[in-house]
């Protein structure tokens, strides 16, 4: 994206993301669909790709090229990162570190759902290092209360603001098309998602409800989860139908009964908030910022993370009952359109970018406090 003869003299924003398939993908593209990468002047750099070892290092090389090139020739405003754990997260500290020489704002968006397990599992002088990079930000952006908890349990002079997640309410699904035996799930096939507990736990109960079906949409461990389906005696009732995007996903939304996303570690999950905007009803795990968006057995059902026998349960309870699954799902769309839309977090982010630029920065450090 390169600016227009319009905005050449107004000051740029730099967001550095990551465009391989995910939630953080999800969230930019979110943002470029629904106009705030517009209204706020950004200007997108890319960091990371899906692809092999070679070709994601021209990517990032071409992107610190970019980078330099922007900072080097516009005005701008400021520089947000978003960044996982990991490799994502020293990626984002190149970044921020060329912006500060640069004297400019850094936003460190944290997106990564296994950040304190990779904190806790670095060396001391590594340790130091993220907390460099946390306190340096202007801001640092959590998607929870519980991250933000976290994050200033490690860094404590660290400025941290909590931004959720959002969705765009889509237009109601017709309730008569669903069908109430599909259960979906959504996102990487793997353990850390919970896909190998969710494959047992839905054999456990498809013995009593034959007609049920579990739809696994996403990438990964493909090979693997048909292999579980097969042991479990359900290979013919579990279908593995790939990344969904765009209206793929959309269609699946609308068809399916129920959502389950079992994981073992997130953040505030895409998926999730998606299907409550779809007004399906939800089933996930007391982890990361899940137990701050639903409240359990009013805008959906939580168990604890590992729990087949629990999850088995409560994939039981919708199917049996269909009063549950619907006071569920209206309380779940509900429950978004009031924190987690785009007409309430957006708002808050163009509020972050005025202040972490300097027009307001009392008020950025109260914010910090709270």
């Amino acid at each position: 994206m390169t600016g227009s003869s319009l905005d050449r003299g107004k000051p740029i924003q730099i967001m550095v993301w990551c465009a391989a398939r995910g939630g953080m993908r999800s969230v930019v593209e979110a943002y470029r669909n629904d106009g705030f990468l517009a209204a706020e002047n950004v200007r997108l750099v890319t960091s990371y790709v899906d692809g092999g070892f070679l070709w994601r290092q021209v990517v990032l090389l071409g992107g610190l090229a970019r980078f330099v090139w922007l900072l080097a020739t516009r005005r701008v405003g400021l520089v947000h990162c978003h960044a996982a754990m990991r490799g994502s997260f020293w990626r984002k500290g190149i970044f921020a570190s060329i912006a500060r020489l640069f004297g400019k704002p850094v936003i460190l968006h944290l997106h990564g759902s296994e950040m304190t397990a990779f904190y806790h599992g670095l060396p001391p002088w590594a340790r130091s290092l993220v907390r460099r990079h946390l306190e340096k930000a202007t801001c640092v952006i959590a998607l929870s209360e519980s991250w933000r908890d976290f994050i200033r349990s490690i860094a404590p002079a660290a400025n941290v603001v909590v931004v959720p997640n959002y969705v765009k309410l889509p237009p109601l699904p017709d309730i008569a098309a669903r069908n109430a035996g599909e259960i979906l799930f959504l996102g990487l096939v793997g353990d850390r998602k919970g896909v190998f507990d969710l494959i047992p736990a839905f054999a456990a109960v498809h013995r009593d409800h034959p007609s049920a079906r579990l739809i696994i949409g996403g990438n990964g461990e493909i090979e693997r989860a048909k292999l579980c389906a097969l042991e479990n005696g359900v290979s013919d009732a579990v279908e593995l139908v790939g990344w969904t995007d765009g209206p793929a996903k959309a269609a699946l939304l609308a068809r399916a009964g129920m959502f389950v996303l079992p994981s073992h570690n997130e953040g505030l999950p895409m998926s999730v908030l998606e299907a409550m905007s779809n007004g399906l009803p939800v089933i996930s795990t007391r982890i990361g910022g899940i137990p701050e968006l639903i409240t359990d057995g009013v805008d959906g059902i939580l168990i604890e993370s590992g729990d087949v026998d629990g999850l088995a349960a409560a994939l039981a309870d919708l199917l049996s009952n269909a009063a549950l699954r619907d006071r569920l799902g209206i309380a779940a769309r509900e429950r978004i359109a009031l924190c987690y839309s785009d007409t309430v977090v957006l708002p808050m982010l163009g509020r972050l970018y005025r202040e972490s630029c300097g027009e307001n920065p009392a008020v950025l450090r109260s914010r910090s406090a709270t």
